[in-house]
C-alpha cells in the first residue's frame, strides 16, 4: 500500500520509499518504523511517498474518525465571534520529483559511496562489497522506472568524476541489459555491483596517467593495461560474488582474442564478460574524457558494429534493441511490420531516428521506398533485424541499393529466406 509520508506513523513496516533507498535516511532494503523520530527523520529527507507491508506491521488510521482540530474544539464549545484571519496563505505545492530529480538523487548519494571504495582502493584494503548493496537497489529501481534518466545525469560529469561516475553508468547498463536479456533478478544485481567495481583496479594507476589528455607512451600503456589484474586481486577476499571477479578480470577482452590481460577469444569468455564489454565501451565512448569529446550514441554504435572482433555480434544487437538507438544503416522493424533503414539520428530523440521502409513482412513483398518519421505520431521502431535472415547472400547490395536510392525509386526484388 502506498501512502503519504505525512500519513506515516510507528509500527509500520516500509518496504519501499520513493526515490528509492539511496534518498533514505536510513539506507536500509526494508524497515519498521520504530518511533516518531524514525517518521519524523522520512519527512525531512523530503520523501513524499511510502510503500508499506500491512501484513508486517500496522496500517495508516481510519480517515473517518480524523479528530478535531483545537480550533474546531475551541469553536464548538465557545460562540461564534467575527474574527480577521490572520493565518499565512496556503503553501505552493512542491513539484512532484521527475525521474530526472531521482536519479540525481542516486548520483549524488552514490557519490560517498564510490569514493569511499576507491579510496579504500588506493590503500589497499580489502573491499566490502556489500556496502554498495543500497546502491545497487537503487540503481535497479532508476532503471525500472525509467532506463535513460541515470544515463542522462551520469553524461554530466568532469574529468575528475569521470572514473567513479562511469562506473555507476555501467552498473546501470549492465542491470537493465541483463532484464533485456531475462536473466534472473539476482543475477541482474550482480552486474550492477560488478558494473560498480569493474575499474576498481584503476585507482593502482596514477592519476596524471588516467587523466592525460594526449596519447599515453607504452610504459603508461602497460600501467593501464594491469588495470584488471590489480582490481581482480582486491577482490579475492571475502565473499564477492564470482560474477565481479570475472566482469573486474575480463572486460576489456575480444571475442578475437586481441583484447587483454590475457588474449581469451570466443566461448572463453563468459556472456558476463562479453556483456561488459559492450557497456563499457559505450558509455566510455558518449562520454566527456581528457583526450576526447563524446560521440552521440546512435555513432558510437555504428562505430561499435564496424569494429569486427571486437564485441559478440549478437549480444551487441540485442543491446542496442534495449537502448531503443538504433544507428544509421540499421536494419529495423516498424510497427506497421514494414522492414526500413535508419537514414541518420534526431538530435532531439535518437531512439526515433528517421528510416526509409521498403519491405512489408506480411505480405513478403517490396514497397515502393518511403521516408518514415518513427516517432509516437508516425511509425515507432519495433526492434533490429538481420538482413541476412531476411535476404541472404543479397542482403549486402540490397542494403546499398535502398540507402542510396532516391524516394521516387522502388526497391530492388528481395529475396526473403527468412519469415
Amino acid at each position: 500500500m502506498t501512502i503519504k509520508t505525512s500519513a506515516a506513523r510507528p509500527g509500520m513496516y516500509v518496504h519501499a520509499v520513493e526515490g528509492g533507498w539511496m534518498a533514505s535516511p536510513f539506507w536500509r532494503k526494508h524497515l519498521v518504523l520504530a518511533s516518531a523520530r524514525d517518521v519524523a527523520k522520512l519527512v525531512e529527507a523530503g520523501i513524499g511517498e511510502i510503500v508499506i507491508d500491512t501484513d508486517k506491521g500496522v496500517g495508516p488510521l481510519a480517515p473517518a474518525s480524523a479528530p478535531l482540530s483545537v480550533a474546531a474544539a475551541v469553536e464548538t464549545a465557545a460562540p461564534a465571534v467575527t474574527v480577521t484571519s490572520t493565518a499565512p496563505p496556503p503553501r505552493t505545492r512542491r513539484r512532484a520529483a521527475s525521474e530526472l530529480d531521482r536519479a540525481r538523487a542516486v548520483v549524488e548519494q552514490s557519490r560517498a559511496a564510490m569514493l569511499r571504495m576507491f579510496a579504500d582502493a588506493r590503500m589497499g584494503h580489502a573491499i566490502d562489497h556489500r556496502a554498495l548493496a543500497p546502491l545497487v537497489d537503487s540503481i535497479t529501481e532508476s532503471v525500472a522506472r525509467d532506463q535513460r534518466a541515470l544515463l542522462t545525469v551520469t553524461r554530466l560529469r568532469s574529468k575528475d568524476e569521470y572514473t567513479w561516475l562511469h562506473s555507476v553508468a555501467v552498473g546501470a547498463l549492465l542491470i537493465g541489459f541483463a532484464r533485456h536479456l531475462g536473466l534472473p533478478e539476482d543475477e541482474a544485481s550482480d552486474l550492477g555491483l560488478a558494473g560498480l567495481l569493474h575499474d576498481i583496479g584503476k585507482m593502482a594507476v596514477p592519476s596524471a596517467v588516467l587523466e592525460k589528455t594526449g596519447s599515453l607512451d607504452p610504459a603508461e600503456l602497460a600501467v593501464v593495461r594491469h588495470h584488471p589484474e590489480k582490481g581482480h586481486a582486491l577482490l579475492l577476499g571475502g565473499d564477492v560474488p564470482e560474477v565481479v571477479r570475472d566482469v573486474c578480470l575480463h572486460h576489456h577482452e575480444r571475442v578475437d582474442g586481441r583484447g587483454y590481460p590475457f588474449g581469451l577469444a570466443g566461448d572463453r569468455l563468459s556472456l558476463a564478460a562479453r556483456m561488459s564489454a559492450v557497456c563499457d565501451v559505450y558509455d566510455a565512448v558518449t562520454s566527456l574524457r581528457p583526450y576526447k569529446r563524446p560521440w552521440a550514441p546512435g555513432d558510437a554504435l555504428a562505430r561499435m558494429q564496424s569494429w569486427h572482433g571486437h564485441f559478440d555480434q549478437e549480444l551487441l544487437g540485442a543491446f542496442i534493441d534495449h537502448i531503443g538507438i538504433h544507428p544509421p544503416g540499421a536494419l529495423v522493424r516498424l510497427r506497421s511490420n514494414r522492414l526500413a533503414l535508419v537514414l541518420g539520428t534526431d538530435a532531439d530523440d535518437p531512439t526515433a531516428p528517421p528510416v526509409r521502409a521498403f519491405f512489408d513482412i506480411p505480405t513478403q513483398s517490396r514497397l515502393p521506398l518511403t521516408e518514415v518519421a518513427t516517432d509516437a505520431t508516425g511509425d515507432p521502431i519495433l526492434g533490429g533485424e538481420r538482413g541476412a535472415y531476411w535476404f541472404g547472400l543479397a542482403w549486402d547490395r540490397m542494403r546499398t541499393a535502398v540507402l542510396t536510392a532516391n524516394g521516387t525509386d522502388a526497391a530492388p526484388s528481395p529475396r526473403a529466406v527468412g519469415a
